[in-house]
């Protein structure tokens, strides 16, 4: 593996006047060719997957192999349960591996993908971010790979938590050869419940906004052409 940096042709203390003036920012080729590219093949190729969903203010997380098991009659029910959750309120559904929680539990020790929680709490990312977001707060990330798959989606919410302090989230965007009418873009909403901007799934993207801010990402249409992949989480002050 690679070592994991961040492209030195990006200045922070430049991006973070563009952050201020929308509160959100797209930078392109965040990462070096040869470590995206390295990147992308772990997470692409990586086994440990778990179908997140919430059932109202509930929320699961079941392995993959789990949801491969269930019988027709039982993968009806659990769609019927997404559609109408989706429907009446906040509702998401799609595949993550949260890196943190797995290292902070002792498990799946020396996975692949944990390198990632490394990196998002190394001085290199937490001092690129606190410059760019102008936040010298922001003393820890956490860390998520996730995948979207055909019908996977996340409604509209704002990213605040009762618990922690978020300052920004961030998405680093690893799809390949994306079309804008395959979905599973993140949208951003305005007051007056009107679009107001929103990025496209790209490959070696950095997507970051502050928090709190209304968005969502949109369905991955069934005739998508391969999964949506990103990493992803929060970054945090005490």
């Amino acid at each position: 593996m690679v070592e994991i940096s961040i492209n030195t042709r990006h200045d922070p203390e430049n991006l973070n006047g563009i952050y201020r003036k929308t509160g959100r920012l797209q930078v392109k080729n965040f990462f070096p060719e040869n470590v995206a590219d390295e990147l992308f093949g772990l997470i692409s190729q990586n086994q440990t997957w778990f179908t997140a969903y919430n059932e109202g203010e509930n929320y699961f997380e079941i392995p993959h192999s789990g949801m491969a098991k269930m019988t027709p009659q039982q993968r009806q029910q659990f769609w019927h349960k997404i559609q109408k959750g989706a429907r009446d309120g906040f509702q998401y559904f799609f595949d993550q591996y949260y890196m943190t929680d797995a290292i902070m539990n002792g498990r799946e020790e020396g996975h692949a993908l944990h390198q990632m929680h490394d990196f998002v709490n190394s001085d290199e990312f937490l001092n690129f971010m606190r410059t760019l977001t102008g936040v010298e707060e922001i003393d820890r990330s956490d860390s998520f790979a996730s995948r979207y798959m055909p019908g996977h989606f996340l409604t509209t919410h704002t990213d605040t938590h009762a618990n922690e302090n978020r300052v920004a989230a961030y998405t680093i965007s690893m799809t390949r050869n994306w079309m804008p009418d395959w979905g599973g873009n993140l949208i951003f909403y305005g007051d007056d419940g009107n679009i107001n901007g929103g990025f496209t799934p790209t490959f070696n993207t950095l997507n970051i906004f502050t928090v709190p801010q209304l968005h969502a990402v949109s369905q991955v249409a069934p005739f998508a052409g391969g999964p949506r992949f990103s990493f992803l989480g929060w970054l945090k002050r005490a």
